[in-house]
């Protein structure tokens, strides 16, 4: 008798502890599924207003070069410069859509996998937009200007535009997820909006953890 009462209350303390493991891990997850959905609020919001931002530069880009066709050096420069920008606010319209398809009831996992895939876009896109830095300093040439400028004004201004072709071709292979322990390349890569998403799946992630240990004890019970 003695032993089947010392059965019953040790079952009657894994089902409390199994209840109370059941209620830890939903608090935690409706914690962090708050935390996850305000990194995402804001990274959507940032997105769209990049977007809105980025279709505005362009129109107005496309008006200059509009009203520019006289002056191939100005319309090639900034029209290099729209095409760029045009890249980026498709890639955020993109970005837009994935954020769409994630939903964290169905499977972490995959939803983790969703963000891991706009991280590395959202990165790429500032990379890319690093390349344009070149053009900035060429739109300003005319024909006049190629005609008659002095050997000594070339070689200043070549000089200057050699070094923004190398610094954004230097950017643009070193502002990657492999040199992220770099400060200033994380930081380029928090600041550009990625901050927001590597929250976002640590939240999913602390989710998934606790997931997994209250999954784990209550096979051991």
């Amino acid at each position: 008798m003695e032993e089947l009462a010392i059965k019953a209350l040790w079952h009657e303390y894994d089902k409390k502890l199994e209840q109370s493991l059941q209620l830890n891990y939903r608090i935690i997850k409706e914690m962090q599924t708050q935390k996850y959905e305000d990194q995402i609020g804001s990274f959507k919001r940032n997105q769209v207003a990049a977007v809105v931002a980025g279709v505005i530069w362009i129109m107005i880009l496309v008006f200059l070069v509009v009203n520019t066709l006289h002056n191939l050096y100005f319309v090639a420069s900034v029209g290099m410069i729209a095409l760029f920008n045009v890249f980026a606010v498709a890639a955020y319209i993109r970005h837009l859509v994935l954020l769409d398809q994630v939903d964290i009831s169905d499977s972490i996992t995959d939803s983790q996998q969703k963000l891991a895939v706009i991280q590395v876009s959202l990165n790429n896109v500032g990379r890319i937009l690093v390349l344009q830095a070149p053009f900035y300093c060429t739109f300003w040439y005319n024909q006049e200007l190629v005609d008659h400028a002095g050997f000594t004004f070339w070689a200043i201004n070549l000089s200057i535009v050699t070094v923004f072709v190398a610094g954004s071709i230097y950017l643009f292979n070193t502002l990657t997820h492999e040199n992220i322990h770099r400060k200033w390349v994380r930081g380029f890569i928090e600041g550009y909006g990625g901050k927001k998403l590597i929250k976002a799946m640590e939240f999913l992630k602390q989710i998934e953890e606790y997931k997994s240990e209250v999954g784990g004890r209550k096979s051991e019970v």
